[in-house]
């Protein structure tokens, strides 16, 4: 049997994101294309696992209930936002390195910054940080909850047919 979609998963899901957010360079001196591989890496299995995930739950729709669906709902677009962010770190590779940087600047064909590492560093850098507020935004929406934590059963409540009392001044406690 499938494990569910809980808001717990998505906190730890969000926790993640954040803790790997926090580790990428804002700096142009600290970029490392080993480290930016790394991150990828990480990234697209962070993204795969939550994915597979949903897709787990997905394979027996009739078990899954409204909690869990505005769950579901809430891991579908953090993973748009991760797959954004792993676009962004792709594009910060294709800057760091040396292979595609004349696709980076092709209109500076013959400016001395075309070859210039630091040049590419600091689009790196920037990317980077691009990236590192994508996963943010996923992560904080990913512990937002916009429906209360409960069970699925109905409310037993009914509609309130009478206009609300007006509010009573508060008395002080005598005890």
């Amino acid at each position: 049997m499938s494990s569910s979609v809980t808001p717990a998963t998505l906190d730890y899901l969000a926790q993640r994101l954040d803790e790997l957010a926090v580790q990428f360079p804002t700096s142009p001196d600290a970029v490392d294309l080993v480290t930016l591989t790394d991150d990828i890496g990480t990234l697209g299995h962070h993204l795969q696992h939550a994915i597979e995930r949903a897709q787990e739950r997905f394979t027996a729709p009739e078990t899954v209930y409204p909690p869990e669906r505005v769950a579901l709902v809430r891991l579908a677009r953090a993973t748009a936002g991760i797959a954004q962010a792993l676009d962004t770190l792709a594009e910060a590779l294709t800057y760091a390195t040396t292979g595609f940087q004349r696709a980076a600047v092709e209109d500076l064909a013959h400016s001395p910054l075309r070859n210039d590492p630091e040049v590419l560093r600091i689009m790196t850098a920037e990317k980077y940080v691009a990236a590192r507020a994508r996963l943010r935004h996923s992560a904080a929406a990913l512990r937002t909850t916009s429906t209360p934590a409960g069970s699925s059963t109905p409310r037993t409540t009914g509609l309130q047919t009478q206009p609300a009392a007006a509010p009573q001044p508060r008395q002080p406690n005598r005890h």
